[in-house]
């Protein structure tokens, strides 16, 4: 008389690793591109941030001193970003500026971007003014 056998075979374990391994290998990718891709947000939302910031400060600074900035590159250190800043300020006509702020990663300098702003010497007329 034949007993029948009880557990697994030697097969049944080896089909049973080797799709476990599949599965934990799909796993690992993934979780490597999650955190690849984190560190790229990262980057960008930091990147963003300095252009905005370098963006605000030109929008701000008068029209008349803006001739008197120095185009050389400059670097700064926010938080624990640092970058390089490349500035362009081009005179497009007596009274219309064009400022090119380029924003270039320290950690990854393939990653640079930039912003165009157009500035516009304020009118001295007082047509806009109601109470004058």
């Amino acid at each position: 008389m034949t007993r029948s056998r009880e557990g697994f075979t030697l097969i049944e374990v080896m089909v049973a690793l080797t799709l476990l391994s599949i599965i934990l290998l799909s796993f690992a990718d993934a979780a490597t591109a999650v955190a690849v891709r984190g560190r790229t947000n990262d980057l960008v939302a930091k990147r963003t941030a300095a252009l905005q910031g370098e963006a605000n400060k030109f929008a701000t600074v008068p029209f008349s001193s803006l001739a008197g900035w120095s185009t050389a590159d400059q670097s700064f250190t926010k938080g624990n970003f640092t970058y390089t800043r490349r500035l362009r300020i081009t005179a497009l006509a007596s009274n219309r500026d064009s400022i090119k702020i380029t924003i270039v990663p320290a950690s990854d300098t393939t990653k640079k971007d930039y912003a165009i702003l157009f500035r516009t010497k304020p009118t001295t007329s007082s047509l806009l003014c109601s109470s004058c």
